[in-house]
């Protein structure tokens, strides 16, 4: 797979100054399955160009507000270590759990097998996993070429400060470009990036573009999100999920959560979907 670069244009003292650097794309890959006979949700993911993985998952009978973390790194078979925040000497560490190994490639098909071990007691139990998107899904293989320039601006500091503002992207294939979409300006983080992830739970990646505000000082980024239509091939912008800004999605309960501050506390705004748009479900109060 080619390595895509974007390039990045800013003004100096009247010169124009390009730097080359790698667009970074990561792919988030969930999946729904048993350890035992337990049910679970999981969610890996993995930056282009990298073995190590990263992820969460969490038992359907426990909810998703107990999410286990995961590491791990590509190989054969796949190897995950889970941690958790255990309370130690009124400290909380983070202690490893368990051990999953993982026999068959991560997005190359549908059905995962192999175990889980107690790492304490060394027991061991099944593992099985469905992947919830298509395998080998084509957007996964696309090359992705972020366009960027710097801009200067007086950050909350009041101080001059130079930043990363993405304008376009273009997704090409085999060296031809198939779609640019624009019509943003929004600035980015220090290392540009998009996310490949099932957003609206139809079993295709859709892109999310991460994005910052440097005029907040909280709830100071969000995401652009773009919806894969797998009969024309073309990502679309979905400006009612943009509007939503920072979302979480869960595409074993098929849900999206905007987690909202209110003077009791958190609360979760859950939404479903409804054709192409989503609507209100349900509000509930986050677990502390």
């Amino acid at each position: 797979m080619l390595i895509r670069l974007f390039i990045i244009g800013f003004f100096a003292a009247g010169m124009l100054t390009v730097v080359r650097a790698q667009t970074t794309v990561i792919t988030k890959a969930s999946y729904k399955g048993t350890v035992g006979s337990y049910p679970i949700a999981m969610q890996l993911q993995q930056k282009r160009q990298v073995d190590t993985l990263s992820g969460s998952y969490y038992y359907l009978r426990s909810g998703r507000e107990k999410t286990i973390n995961l590491t791990g790194v590509l190989q054969h078979p796949t190897l995950l270590t889970e941690k958790v925040a255990v309370e130690k000497e009124g400290k909380y560490v983070r202690e490893t759990t368990g051990r999953f190994s993982i026999t068959a490639p991560l997005l190359a098909t549908g059905k995962l097998n192999g175990s889980w071990t107690n790492t304490k007691t060394g027991k061991q139990l099944p593992v099985q996993l469905q992947l919830l998107t298509a395998a080998e899904d084509a957007p996964v293989f696309y090359d992705y070429e972020l366009v960027i320039h710097k801009e200067k601006i007086i950050n909350l500091s009041e101080q001059e400060d130079l930043r990363y503002k993405a304008t376009a992207l273009k997704i090409i294939q085999e060296g031809k470009v198939l779609q640019t979409l624009s019509g943003f300006s929004e600035f980015i983080g220090n290392q540009p990036e998009i996310e490949l992830e099932d957003l609206n739970f139809d079993g295709h990646f859709d892109i999310k573009i991460p994005i910052s505000f440097p005029d907040r000082t909280k709830y100071d980024g969000s995401f652009l999100y773009f919806i894969y239509n797998s009969s024309t091939q073309k990502f679309i912008r979905h400006q009612q999920l943009i509007d939503l800004e920072y979302l979480l999605f869960d595409p074993v309960k098929k849900e999206i959560y905007k987690y909202n501050e209110a003077p009791e506390g958190f609360v979760i705004n859950c939404y479903k979907w409804r054709g192409n748009e989503v609507y209100l479900n349900h509000t509930e109060k986050a677990q502390e």
